[in-house]
């Protein structure tokens, strides 16, 4: 079995790496074990991701940490292209910049690890679209710290590393928190296949006119029956699904290219610019000009 070790990538003396990967039928993911802690970040797509012997249906948001000794793969790489974020460290490099009393960061589930070796950070958190491009939008920032190896660079990576495991930590905390009052329902099966069709349709097809009518033809089901399966396997509805995943191709968009907000807008499936500002700025806090201006401000700290 294939084992990575953290010098391969730390070879300039940095104690924390970042990079995009993609992965398909030509690149495939080999099953392997390392020795540093990997948080990976699910840009786009889909699939299995099976660390030791648990496997997890694989969607874009998705954060998953392995841990020193764990092996991982995602077997389904030759089906279906994934874009991932890879942030490699080591458990002892960090924990040296951590307070040496740590009080309530103990309760932290990100940076309790850090603190005891032997405890495992969370599986996996499944972040909404907000999380979703802060986490993305910040991971970019480290990726280009990493290229430029400034004056300083290693200690801004580290410190937005912790930092996002502090985010990630108050994020799965308050997901626990509000699924113990929530009462879990078992799916059926045949209801949780076709709800990841469905989705696996909508992050391939995003930019296309996609209509629940369109869905229902395609998937031989009728429209109401398609709709209450979405939502009761999904919480919400198969137009918001598509709104979502829609907003965040346009946040990697006006964060990686200089496209005007016209030109995105039209990219992932808007005929309406206006009606697009005002969707991205209800899911994401700002308008599509201002989101672009933050990002190029982190940037330049």
């Amino acid at each position: 079995m294939l084992i990575k070790n953290f010098s391969g990538y730390g070879r300039d003396g940095g104690q924390v790496w970042v990079q995009r990967s993609s992965h398909g039928q030509h690149n495939l993911f080999e099953e392997h074990v390392h020795d540093f802690i990997e948080l990976v970040y699910v840009v786009h797509g889909q699939g299995r991701h099976r660390i030791n012997r648990e496997c997890f249906d694989v969607k874009a948001g998705d954060v998953f940490m392995i841990m020193p000794g764990e092996m991982h793969a995602f077997p389904d790489a030759k089906e279906y292209s994934l874009e991932l974020v890879n942030c490699l460290f080591q458990r002892e490099t960090i924990a040296a910049f951590l307070p040496a009393e740590p009080g309530s960061l103990l309760e932290l589930p990100y940076l309790k690890p850090l603190y005891r070796p032997g405890e495992r950070m969370p599986r996996r958190l499944s972040l909404n679209s907000w999380e979703s491009g802060e986490v993305l939008a910040q991971l970019e920032d480290m990726i280009q710290e990493c290229k430029q190896s400034a004056e300083g660079a290693a200690v801004i990576v580290r410190q937005q590393l912790i930092n996002m495991l502090i985010r990630l930590s108050r994020w799965y905390r308050r997901q626990e928190a509000e699924a113990s009052f929530q009462p879990v329902k078992p799916l059926s099966v045949g209801h949780e296949i076709l709800v990841r069709q469905i989705c696996s349709h909508l992050e391939q097809n995003y930019y296309q006119k996609i209509t629940a009518a369109d869905l229902a033809k395609q998937f031989t089901i009728s429209s109401r029956h398609l709709n209450r399966v979405f939502r009761q396997e999904t919480g919400k509805s198969i137009t918001l699904a598509l709104q979502q995943i829609r907003i965040e191709r346009a946040r990697q968009m006006l964060a990686e290219t200089n496209r005007s907000v016209d030109a995105i807008a039209s990219a992932v499936g808007f005929n309406d610019t206006s009606f697009f500002s005002r969707l991205f700025a209800r899911l994401v806090g700002c308008s599509p000009g201002g989101y672009r201006k933050q990002v190029k401000k982190r940037r330049l700290v």
